[in-house]
């Protein structure tokens, strides 16, 4: 068919027919004609504003095929029954068929209300491309291109948009760059700060240059940058709560309470204020940052995640009571219910009641307490004796999740060791490397088990066996020297072991350690010294207390070395290794040469 029905009748005849003026019901919030942007968190500054709707532009009279009436018809007919999913389909087949703007627009906004990503950002960007001039489809356009990680193109258009004295989304898309490279960080910044200049009052530009600063490590100059923006807007939420947040970083925590408290007095209602407010509390009060999630909850009872939070913050404060409760009513309302079983299994534990503890972790969902709560199965029922029941409920956990099966693996065999079961451990890890025989993990623990047990050929081949499959391996690397070194006289060929691993690790306190001892071994404690200060100072372990401790022995600086040793024990008291050294070296409890 051929006819021509111009668009205005074709809408009408929609809406009369139809009573596509209404949206279905189905997802709470309908579709806007300018969407609102997704909102950043509140650790991110809670920086995003939301854009205002703009009103409908006037239908075009721009004939279309009956074809395309049929389509669009059959969209609405759709999206009334709730099968949103071909009406989404329709309009986008249409909007490219027909390249009309008001189509692209509505297949905008039906991809929004179904938060169908690319299906969105096809929608927008050709919008955009058939109306270049249309302010709401640059906004959506930039929305949906924030949403895809395009964050360049999504800043070109809001500069478009700036130049128009339109809304902007520069904080929405510095709080989205967290993700981003820091050379597309560079980049935005650069932007941010040519802006500026044009625009140095700018609220957004002010904060979103300090987010992108934030997350490049660069926080004295994002502090400036917040101030600033505080300076041009003095209630600003979204400005308090980076400034805080970048005190509290840049550890001047009493400054950064001081900052939000006195926000919260001008603006008590807050959430976001008192929700940072309770953040920062946590790291220095968890009795007063219980009352403000207490607050919070009142303020907004049915939002889980600040019942969660509350359950948490009660649970680490030993208040089981209010712990408890928060938790149950998570599993009540069906929202979190996989962290709600995780730390209630958690409490019936620290209770005692093992019984139910186990009730509650099997009931975590993967995710990330998963692991955890695996774990804790397994400790629970080899504790009571129950190792096979363990070991069975491992396997069907592989079996549930075939993808998971190597680290599954991994978390058993350290359990195992960790309970004294190492025939069990070796027999796990030796059939879990005929199921992954090149797993670096499972070769790498399987290792260090031989190790342990003073197979050192074994314990070669393995980790040999890793670095055939990945030759730059830094832990591996490392630990094949170490053993070398430690264990046998093959001193040269550890020291090349060690080089290399030092070489892809620079900064690694084990790797540093291990070179200080390699050399060491090979005569040279002197080239050895700073390896092992450099590694006591990152790492300040029994370990490397115990070489470094022995290295300053050999070169004459006794009091250093017992004031080393003694920092390791006071470490880990229970050190085998100090004790061993000291004895070898001939040095008596008390640290006196004998």
């Amino acid at each position: 068919m051929n006819a021509s029905v111009p668009l205005v009748t074709a809408l009408a005849l929609s809406a009369l027919l139809l009573g596509c003026a209404q949206q279905p019901t189905g997802p709470e919030r309908e579709p806007a004609s300018a969407s609102e942007p997704a909102e950043p968190s509140s650790d991110r500054a809670d920086a995003a504003q939301k854009p205002e709707p703009r009103a409908a532009q006037p239908a075009p009279t721009r004939p279309f095929t009956s074809d395309t009436l049929y389509a669009l018809l059959a969209a609405e007919i759709a999206g009334s029954r709730q099968q949103f999913d071909i009406a989404l389909s329709n309009y986008l087949q249409q909007a490219h068929q027909t390249r009309d703007p008001q189509v692209a627009a509505r297949a905008t906004h039906i991809a929004r209300f179904l938060s169908a990503n690319n299906a969105l950002l096809d929608a927008a960007l050709l919008w955009v491309e058939v109306a270049p001039d249309d302010t709401e489809a640059q906004l959506n356009a930039a929305l949906a291109l924030v949403q895809n990680g395009r964050l360049q193109e999504a800043f070109d258009l809001s500069r478009k948009l700036q130049a128009k004295g339109e809304h902007t989304l520069f904080q929405n898309i510095a709080a989205s760059a967290s993700e981003a490279t820091d050379t597309q960080r560079e980049r935005l910044i650069d932007g941010y700060l040519t802006l500026l200049e044009e625009y140095p009052e700018h609220q957004e530009l002010l904060i979103g240059t300090g987010l992108l600063m934030q997350q490049q490590g660069d926080l004295e100059p994002a502090l400036d940058y917040a101030s600033r923006a505080l300076k041009e807007a003095p209630d600003s939420v979204a400005a308090t709560i980076l400034k805080a947040t970048l005190l509290n970083q840049l550890e001047r925590s009493d400054e950064a309470l001081q900052t939000v408290v006195g926000a919260l007095e001008d603006n008590p209602e807050s959430l976001r204020l008192r929700l940072q407010y309770a953040r920062l509390l946590t790291q220095h009060d968890l009795a007063m940052a219980q009352e403000q999630f207490e607050v919070l909850v009142r303020q907004e009872p049915r939002d889980p995640d600040l019942r969660l939070s509350l359950g948490i913050v009660a649970l680490e404060r030993g208040d089981t009571e209010t712990a408890q409760t928060s938790f149950e009513s998570l599993l009540d309302s069906d929202e979190h219910a996989s962290s709600a079983n995780f730390y209630l299994g958690q409490l019936a534990e620290r209770q005692g009641r093992n019984e139910e503890a186990l009730l509650y972790y099997l009931q975590v969902e993967p995710g990330s307490d998963f692991l955890q709560a695996t774990i804790n199965i397994m400790e629970l029922l080899i504790d009571s004796g129950q190792l096979e029941a363990a070991n069975d409920h491992m396997n069907r956990m592989r079996n549930r999740f075939p993808d998971r099966a190597a680290d599954l693996y991994l978390f058993q065999a350290r359990v195992l060791l960790q309970k004294g079961h190492e025939e069990s451990a070796e027999a796990l890890l030796v059939n879990a490397l005929e199921a992954h025989p090149t797993h670096s993990d499972l070769l790498y623990s399987r290792a260090m088990l031989y190790d342990q047990q003073g197979r050192l050929e074994a314990a070669e081949r393995d980790l040999r066996n890793i670095l055939t499959y990945d030759p730059h391996n830094a832990t591996a690397l490392n630990a094949l020297g170490y053993i070398l070194t430690d264990k046998t006289d093959r001193h040269e060929e550890a020291y090349e072991l060690i080089r290399q691993a030092l070489a892809l690790n620079p900064e690694e306190p084990a790797i540093l350690d291990s070179m200080g001892w390699v050399l060491y071994n090979l005569g040279r404690p002197e080239e050895a010294l700073p390896y092992l200060q450099d590694a006591m100072s990152a790492y300040p372990d029994q370990e490397i207390a115990a070489h470094l401790g022995e290295v300053l022995w050999q070169l004459g600086r006794k009091e250093e070395a017992r004031a080393v040793w003694q920092q390791g024990l006071e470490t880990d008291p229970e050190s085998e290794l100090i004790p061993a050294t000291r004895e070898r070296l001939g040095v008596d409890a008390e640290g006196a040469n004998q």
